[in-house]
């Protein structure tokens, strides 16, 4: 595990996250075989719903770059808004598999978080950092007395630069647990369909609401990694979330939707591995040559038992636990014959493949390919036999709709986002077939002629393709 995602290893985010490890670049086949369920403690339309997800990866595979679970769009999702900060709300348990202080990724670590419902004012934030200096980061103090740490009460700065793009989301859960001495922060995002995160997450509002898991402050591009206990972090991983759909106090947080059958989805994605050996680049301490031995496996390949593989290891006979003397020990540099320690470059990592720039080859292009993996688990409420579709109003009076999202020119669902699916609404509202959408009115008239034609559908269709679209002076443009 390198500095950039400090502590990692200790949160065990498996089921719904999105690491500053996923870079850029496309996805292929590799030894990523992670495991998904899911189950509800209800299966009765429109009542509250506990929701169970498991996942897993076996050992020897590569770990998990990111991953984002997808609820359908029908389901019941409480807002933010209408409930208490504070609120307990779920429970994860996990098992991680570590590597502490420089030693083998062998050491079993269980790591459970209590879950809360966090503030959602983006404006009124706390800092990652030990601003006032008492030895913790902030977002643990507890600076009015409350019971609560600060990141329930006030909204984490980094979440603002982490998803600059993504809007609101509508529901943030946040727990705090130490590990190693370290108050580790985890948080799960929820956000509306069709919201973009990540460039190699798939944003189809079809999938339904993309709930995201942040890890500290990993993905912040402005944080400075610091040298820690937690060296590495590898497989097997097993997780548990609970997320709850009523409060102790009674607060409805997830309510089942309409008769049906609805679709669960798991987007996730394996880390890069550079030189094809079978370990991902963060554990890999020689990322270019094929290791002599197992990260996993005391003194496998690593002679003198210093962290660095003899692939690469100067002298495998003569101990240094750092190489390069930069303060960071082999297992945690992501250059360990190369000094950029806090002093010089400090781990700088611009395409986010774990290679430090001060060693990588490529360092404007990651290196190793991303193993792309989906999914699906079917949820059968009622007889599932049912049309389907959200809990009534007067079900849950506070659940969001697709409809609470903001409109905006070629979002003829109005689902937050520009995809094939408006063009065929709009080529069916052209010949007088059902065009059904969460919009308070019908609006496909993309190029202001006066009226919906196929040459509106056109248009949308270039747009979610990525091509030049020329509308008429005057015309609202598409995007928000």
């Amino acid at each position: 595990m390198r500095p950039g995602a400090l502590i990692q290893g200790a949160a065990v985010v498996g089921t719904v996250a999105i690491l500053a490890v996923l870079g850029r670049g496309s996805a292929q086949a590799g030894t990523f075989n992670p495991t998904f369920g899911l189950q509800t403690s209800t299966s009765v339309p429109e009542q509250p719903a506990q929701t169970t997800v498991q996942f897993g990866l076996p050992n020897g595979d590569v770990n998990f770059a990111g991953a984002v679970a997808f609820f359908p769009g029908d389901w019941g999702v409480v807002k933010g808004s209408a409930i208490p900060d504070g609120t307990k709300v779920g429970h994860l348990d996990s098992d991680a598999v570590l590597g502490l202080v420089g030693g083998p990724c062998n050491t079993h670590v269980p790591v459970p978080f209590d879950f809360y419902d966090g503030s959602l004012d983006r404006a009124n934030t706390v800092s990652f950092y030990d601003l006032n200096g008492n030895g913790t980061g902030d977002y643990a103090d507890d600076t009015n007395g409350n019971g609560f740490f600060d990141a329930v009460d006030r909204y984490p700065d980094w979440l603002n630069r982490i998803f600059p793009s993504a809007g609101d989301p509508i529901r943030r859960y946040v727990g705090l647990t130490p590990v190693a001495g370290i108050p580790i922060i985890l948080q799960f995002l929820v956000f509306p369909p069709g919201t973009l995160i990540n460039s190699n997450i798939p944003h189809d509002a079809s999938l339904g609401y993309p709930t995201v898991t942040v890890l500290l402050a990993v993905g912040d591009p402005t944080v400075l990694p610091l040298p820690g206990p937690i060296t590495d972090f590898c497989t097997p991983l097993t997780a548990t979330i609970k997320l709850f759909g009523k409060s102790l106090d009674g607060h409805k947080l997830s309510v089942a939707p309409q008769d049906g059958t609805y679709q669960f989805t798991l987007v996730s994605l394996g880390q890069r591995d550079a030189d094809n050996d079978g370990y991902e680049n963060g554990l890999d301490t020689c990322p270019y040559t094929a290791n002599a031995g197992n990260p996993r496996l005391p003194y496998s390949g690593d002679q003198d038992y210093d962290g660095l593989d003899a692939a690469c290891d100067p002298n495998d006979h003569s101990t240094n636990s750092d190489q390069d003397g930069d303060g960071y020990l082999n297992r945690q540099d992501n250059c360990p014959l190369i000094g950029n320690g806090p002093d010089t470059t400090n781990q700088v990592d611009p395409d986010l493949d774990q290679i430090g720039s001060g060693c990588d080859f490529n360092p404007n292009s990651p290196d190793g390919q991303l193993v792309f993996s989906q999914l699906t688990q079917d949820v059968v409420v009622g007889t599932g036999r049912g049309v389907g579709g959200p809990p009534h109003a007067a079900q849950c009076p506070d659940c969001y709709l697709t409809s609470d999202a903001p409109y905006y020119a070629g979002d003829i669902d109005c689902n937050g986002s520009i995809t094939s699916i408006d063009a065929l609404k709009v080529l069916r509202h052209v010949v007088g077939l059902s065009a059904n959408t969460n919009c308070a009115s019908f609006n496909g008239d993309i190029d202001c002629s006066g009226s919906e034609t196929s040459t509106d559908a056109l248009k949308l269709l270039r747009y979610a393709a990525g091509l030049s679209v020329t509308l008429p002076g005057g015309c609202p443009p598409f995007g928000p």
